[in-house]
């Protein structure tokens, strides 16, 4: 009798788990740990507690049916994309998140093995989790099929996907021209193109962007459709943006910097271009026009500036681009209209520090010895005085420098 009443009131927990719907750790590593203690693979909701259509998904997570599966299959936890600690897991892992809600599923060693937008059935959610389950559906093997041949549009459309999601930016440049070259040109226009353009390119130069940059109207009609109005160029805006500040822009092409201020014209930042482009126009010009054309071009932004900080950055600029100390005199009127302005020690010894480089620019070591044993005295004080644990990795990073270039002075 004992026995049969502790087995009935077993089942009785068992089953009011799964009426509960799906069981989340409270943790990140509390999941991974049981994970890794049982073989099962990770499920991960990425949610905003703030956004309407993750919170339109509770009752479906919820729901008893998809309790059951998931309970059974996976480990299962609730990433709040509003929580910096919990978006860390996202960017130890190198992991972008495009937009929310959004599933994630891992294997129980951390390694992404299929990503999904939900589509919100307790039928979907379901087959959501078998499709992560079947290695030849989800979407972490769709490179092999890749490789293998598969062209297919929705196999290319879940591989770019997810090679967004794990920003591999070259695997993905090439399935998204793949992509493009087998869409169908008459259906560019489309809803799936636009959604294509919004969750799949990492390349302004890919077939998909060049469309929707010159038809960003029907976009909107999607974006406002969907209640998103006046929000077209968000997706377009970020792989500008992507652009303009990767680490290879400063060796673009004078016509490729005119592009992508064509670009964000198109895209309404028209105010905001020459703020955004001048550290790679300003190469571009070097290269193909020449010190004296560059340092015009540079000139004309400093005659508008007056902030202290932005003056010693141009310095730093000008000595970190251009070979020669030929305008050095021009310059350290900047960092003379600069000096007074400053107030804090790290910028008055990063100030001394681009005025000894700008000294050994020009062959005056004399006098950048003197400046970098100024800025020795400044950093000195300033280490003494800083207490913000990222204002000490600053007056840190500068401390290094001076003592380097204070080493290639003696």
């Amino acid at each position: 009798m004992k026995k049969t009443f502790l087995l009935g009131s077993f089942l009785l927990i068992v089953n009011f788990a799964f009426a509960q719907g799906i069981a989340f750790e409270p943790t990140i590593e509390a999941a991974f740990q049981k994970a890794k203690a049982s073989g099962k693979n990770v499920f991960v909701e990425c949610y905003s507690p703030h956004c309407p259509i993750c919170m339109s998904l509770e009752p479906t997570l919820k729901n008893a049916e998809v309790g059951k599966f998931y309970n059974q299959n996976f480990v299962s936890f609730k990433l709040n994309v509003e929580d910096a600690k919990q978006v860390a897991f996202l960017n130890k892992k190198n992991i972008y998140l495009p937009g929310f809600p959004l599933f994630f599923y891992f294997d129980k060693d951390q390694n992404l093995i299929h990503n999904t937008d939900p589509t919100n059935t307790p039928k979907d959610f379901i087959k959501h989790a078998q499709t992560a389950l079947d290695p030849n559906q989800r979407t972490g093997g769709f490179w092999k099929k890749y490789q293998a041949g598969d062209r297919d549009i929705n196999t290319m459309v879940g591989l770019a996907y997810y090679l967004r999601i794990t920003q591999d930016t070259l695997k993905n440049k090439q399935v998204a021209d793949a992509l493009y070259a087998a869409y169908p040109k008459d259906q560019l226009g489309d809803k799936f193109s636009w959604a294509i353009m919004k969750k799949c390119i990492m390349d302004l130069d890919n077939g998909f962007s060049q469309f929707w940059l010159n038809n960003l109207a029907i976009g909107g009609k999607y974006e406002a459709a969907e209640g998103h109005a006046g929000q077209e160029g968000n997706a377009l805006g970020r792989l500008l943006q992507l652009e303009i500040f990767s680490p290879k822009a400063s060796t673009y092409s004078l016509a490729k910097v005119n592009t992508l201020k064509r670009y964000m014209e198109l895209l309404g930042a028209g105010p905001y271009v020459t703020a955004n482009t001048w550290q790679i126009e300003c190469p571009a010009l070097l290269r193909e026009q020449g010190p004296d054309v560059a340092f015009n071009f540079l000139k004309g932004l400093i005659n508008a500036q007056t902030q202290p900080q932005l003056l010693v950055y141009y310095v730093t600029f000008y000595n970190n681009t251009f070979p020669d100390g030929k305008f050095a005199g021009e310059v350290r009127r900047w960092l003379s209209s600069a000096r007074p302005q400053l107030k804090t020690g790290q910028e008055i010894a990063n100030l001394n520090y681009e005025s000894a480089r700008l000294y050994q620019k020009s062959g005056d070591l004399v006098n950048a010895k003197k400046e970098i044993a100024a800025a020795k005295t400044s950093i000195t004080a300033a280490k003494a005085k800083v207490t913000d644990p990222n204002q000490k990795k600053v007056v840190a990073s500068i401390e290094t420098s001076i003592n380097k270039l204070a080493g290639e002075l003696k």
